[in-house]
């Protein structure tokens, strides 16, 4: 990639920044948009003006529906028009009528079809076999799993499915096939790449787990998680100055859980401290304190895990965190 890695991929912080100016003003200019054809349909149709402004917010709608599935595929683009028509058809028949009886069905319908899709699409056995993951059984999960493949070889869930469960498995070779086999089936899935950069986190290859994440974030710009384990592979790269921008990036979003927000904490005053940032390392300190009740938990979670890697690297780190934190309370 080179060149500062496309300028840590057009700065973390810019990401961040444009994905924010982007929700508050798309919304803005679409409502700008539609009070501007209102007057001048106004001025020039007086006389059918709810007709012709409810056609123009079904079309506006529509091409607004079309752009924001820009990076899906054709299927998915004519999918999502086709399941969006009875809500934008009964919102604009209520805007005509001026009742809600009608906006009401047409969004009931299409949330109707949105659940029966998924339903439908979703293999049972992927299902019963996410459950099974989720309550701990690995080996159960894996066969449940391996026969929805079996089935249903196109469905990339089922092998991001089993990407997470040959991780905890700590079968890293197994793990990274799938999570590959499902990229290959669909490259825009960033939850995939989340997987595979856990991969590459646990067996330190902390190279490629930073270029899984730069994907990643292309794909979801300002993702809280992505920002903190892309910032953790360039600390352990030792590039401090991005890391501590992926850091800081990583507090405007939100984390899954309270030992995210301590870690994020941590490394960013760590990374601070390298680049000589007096000041940052104060915040960041501050911020360690707020998320101490993680410690606990982290504690828990990283004691019970088999052996990996880049474990004792992480356990290193939580006892640094752990005297850290005893000072600062004293």
């Amino acid at each position: 990639m080179t060149k500062s890695e496309t300028s840590k991929r057009k700065s973390t912080r810019h990401i961040v920044r444009h994905q924010m100016s982007t929700s508050l003003m798309l919304p803005i200019a679409l409502g700008l948009t539609i009070l501007l054809a209102g007057v001048i349909i106004a001025m020039i149709a007086p006389w059918s003006f709810m007709n012709t402004i409810a056609v123009f917010i079904i079309l506006i709608l529509l091409i607004y529906l079309i752009w924001a599935t820009r990076k899906g595929s054709w299927r998915l683009r004519i999918l999502a028009v086709l399941l969006a028509i009875p809500a934008i058809v009964g919102i604009s028949i209520g805007l005509v009528n001026g009742r809600v009886t009608e906006p009401l069905i047409g969004v009931g319908i299409t949330l109707f079809l949105l659940a029966a899709l998924r339903f439908f699409h979703t293999p049972i056995s992927y299902r019963v076999a996410y459950r099974r993951f989720r309550a701990g059984d690995t080996e159960g999960a894996l066969d449940l799993v391996s026969r929805s493949i079996e089935a249903r070889p196109d469905f990339w869930e089922s092998y991001q499915l089993r990407a997470l469960i040959y991780l905890a498995m700590m079968s890293f070779g197994h793990a990274q096939r799938d999570a590959q086999a499902a990229i290959e089936r669909n490259p825009k899935a960033h939850p995939v790449y989340n997987t595979l950069g856990l991969i590459y986190l646990a067996q330190e290859r902390f190279t490629e787990a930073e270029d899984v994440y730069g994907h990643a974030l292309d794909l979801a710009p300002g993702y809280a998680l992505y920002l903190y384990h892309l910032g953790l592979s360039e600390f352990r790269l030792n590039k401090y100055q991005d890391a501590a921008d992926s850091f800081v990036a990583a507090t405007q979003g939100t984390l899954p859980l309270i030992e995210y927000d301590l870690q994020n904490a941590y490394y960013l005053t760590r990374s601070f401290e390298e680049t000589g940032n007096n000041k940052g390392v104060q915040i960041a300190t501050e911020q360690m304190i707020k998320f101490s009740d993680g410690l606990a938990p982290l504690k828990s979670q990283l004691q019970n895990q088999p052996d990996y890697p880049h474990l004792h690297l992480m356990r290193a780190d939580l006892a640094d965190m752990e005297m850290r934190l005893a000072n600062l309370n004293h």
